[in-house]
C-alpha cells in the first residue's frame, strides 16, 4: 500500500520516527503529507522526544513555525555537541563586546549578558547587539559569582550583587537586579541581608540564599522580599554548596578538621510565600553525611525508588571527571547515599589536572544533562564537555569529551547556555567573546 493511503494515525506514528530534517523533506512530496507535517501534534511530539535537549515546553503560545525553528536548532546543536571537531569546518559565529575593567559576566535566556565592571552593572542584548541598561553603583561593587542551572525562557531572571557600605567596608549590602519577561530591568536593595566577601550564596526558583556575616543563613523570596531563616542542624559552619531544585534547596557543609574530608547534607523545603509568613524558621526535612571529596556539585534529576522513596540525583566534579551521586530520602528523615566507587588517588588522571568552573544544565524531562568545565594541566589547557543520560531503568551514563583550545578559545568568567548552544566569556585581551555554535 502506498504511504499516502495509510490512515492519519499511522502516518503520525511514522512521523514520530523521523528526524526533523526528514519531516521537512517529506513535506515536499505531496499535498497530503504537506498538510500532515504542518499539524501542531507532529511538532509537539518531536518536542517531547527525550533525544532533544530542549527547555520546558512546548508552550501554548508557540506556533508551528516557532516549534519547527526551535527543534531544528536543537537538532543542529546536538550534531555539534556530539562532535566539536565539526567546528573546524563550520566556524561558530563570534561576536565581541568591548567594555572596560570587566569583573563579572553571566548569560540569561540566550539573549542577555550581564556584565559587571568596577563601577557599574551593564545589561547587553544579543538580539539587538547593544547595551540596553547601565546602572552606576554608588559605592564599590562586589560581584557574586553564582550561577543557576535552572533556565526558563519566559521567566523573570535576577542578577544578585553587593555594594560596600560607606561606613563599614567589611560589610556588603545585597542588591538584586530584576529583569522581567519583557526585558525591563529594576534594582532592589535588600536591606535585611548583609553579607561578607567570602559568603556562600545561591539562587533559583525566585529564591536567593546566603550565609550572612554572623553565620546565619537567610532565604529570600525575591518577588515579595519575604525573608526566612534556615535553621541548620549541623555544627559545621563551612557551607560549600547551595543547590536549588524543584521544591527544595540542598545545603552541603564540609568538615576539613580531620584527615578525611566529610560532607554534611541538609535538604530544606522551599516555603510557599502565599502561606508561610516572613521570619519563619525553615527546618531541614532530611539530613545525612558521608566521606567524599568533590569540588563542585549540581542538581541533575529526581526519581522514585521501587519502595516509593524520593531519590535525588546530583552530579559532582572530582578531578577531571563528572560522577553521579544518588541520594535516597527515607521516611524517617535520613539520607541514604549511593556514591560511585572510585579512588581519587588511583584515577587515570593522576596527573596534576583539575576541571573547574562547571556549568551544568539539567533538561526538563529529568533524563538528560549537559555540562562544560575548564581544564588546567601542565600540557593540557582546554575544555571538558559532559553529556549525562539516565535511562528508564535508572542507569546513568556520562560521556566526557576533551575539547582542545584551538577549537574553543581560552575564556575566564564564562557562562554557557546548554539549550541555545552559546558560550560567552572574557578573553586574555579583556574582551567579551560570544560564540554561537548554531546559526
Amino acid at each position: 500500500m502506498p504511504l499516502i493511503h495509510l490512515p492519519d494515525d499511522i502516518l503520525f506514528n511514522v512521523l514520530n520516527l523521523l528526524s526533523p530534517p526528514d519531516i521537512l523533506l517529506l513535506r515536499k512530496t505531496c499535498k497530503r503529507l504537506q498538510a500532515l507535517t504542518t499539524e501542531r501534534t507532529v511538532w509537539t511530539n518531536v518536542y517531547r522526544n527525550p533525544e532533544y535537549f530542549l527547555q520546558p515546553g512546548p508552550s501554548e503560545s508557540q506556533t508551528v513555525p516557532d516549534l519547527e525553528r526551535v527543534i531544528l536548532h536543537a537538532h543542529r546543536w546536538a550534531t555539534v555537541w556530539t562532535d566539536f571537531t565539526t567546528l573546524r569546518r563550520n566556524q561558530p559565529r563570534v561576536s565581541t563586546i568591548n567594555l572596560p575593567d570587566i569583573r563579572y559576566l553571566a548569560e540569561y535566556q540566550g539573549q542577555y549578558i550581564a556584565i559587571g565592571t568596577a563601577t557599574s552593572l551593564i545589561l547587553y542584548d544579543l538580539h539587538v547587539e547593544k547595551v540596553i541598561f547601565r546602572y552606576e553603583i554608588s559605592t564599590k561593587p562586589f560581584w557574586l559569582y553564582i550561577h543557576s542551572n535552572t533556565k526558563d525562557n519566559d521567566a523573570t531572571f535576577y542578577i544578585p550583587f553587593a555594594r560596600v557600605l560607606r561606613n563599614d567596608a567589611s560589610t556588603l549590602q545585597l542588591c538584586i537586579c530584576k529583569v522581567d519577561s519583557s526585558g525591563n530591568p529594576s534594582i532592589d536593595e535588600i536591606l535585611a541581608i548583609q553579607i561578607t566577601r567570602n559568603c556562600k550564596a545561591g539562587i533559583g526558583y525566585d529564591f536567593f540564599l546566603a550565609q550572612g556575616k554572623s553565620g546565619d543563613i537567610s532565604l529570600l523570596y525575591i518577588p515579595s522580599q519575604k525573608l526566612y531563616t534556615i535553621s541548620a542542624g549541623t555544627p559545621v559552619q563551612q557551607l560549600t554548596n547551595v543547590i536549588f531544585m524543584p521544591g527544595y534547596v540542598l545545603l552541603i557543609f564540609t568538615d576539613y578538621s580531620n584527615t578525611v574530608e566529610r560532607k554534611y547534607f541538609e535538604l530544606y523545603p522551599l516555603p510557599d510565600p502565599m502561606v508561610i509568613e516572613t521570619g519563619t524558621h525553615i527546618l531541614p526535612l532530611h539530613c545525612g553525611s558521608l566521606s567524599m571529596h568533590f569540588s563542585e556539585a549540581s542538581f541533575f534529576s529526581t526519581d522514585l525508588s521501587v519502595d516509593g522513596n524520593e531519590i535525588i540525583w546530583l552530579v559532582v566534579l572530582v578531578g577531571v571527571r563528572l560522577w553521579t551521586l544518588r541520594i535516597s530520602l527515607q521516611p524517617d528523615g535520613i539520607m541514604d547515599f549511593y556514591k560511585p566507587h572510585y579512588d581519587t588517588h588511583h584515577l587515570p588522571e593522576r596527573m596534576p589536572a583539575q576541571a573547574f568552573d562547571l556549568r551544568f544544565t539539567a533538561s526538563s524531562n529529568s533524563s538528560r544533562g549537559r555540562g562544560i568545565a575548564r581544564i588546567a594541566a601542565p600540557k593540557l589547557n582546554g575544555w571538558l564537555t559532559f553529556d549525562v543520560r539516565r535511562s528508564i531503568d535508572g542507569n546513568v551514563s556520562i560521556a566526557r569529551t576533551i575539547v582542545d583550545k584551538d577549537i574553543l578559545p581560552s575564556l575566564f568568567m564564562y557562562d554557557f547556555d546548554a539549550y541555545k548552544g552559546l558560550l560567552c566569556g572574557v578573553n586574555n585581551d579583556d574582551e567579551v567573546i560570544v560564540l554561537k555554535f548554531v546559526q
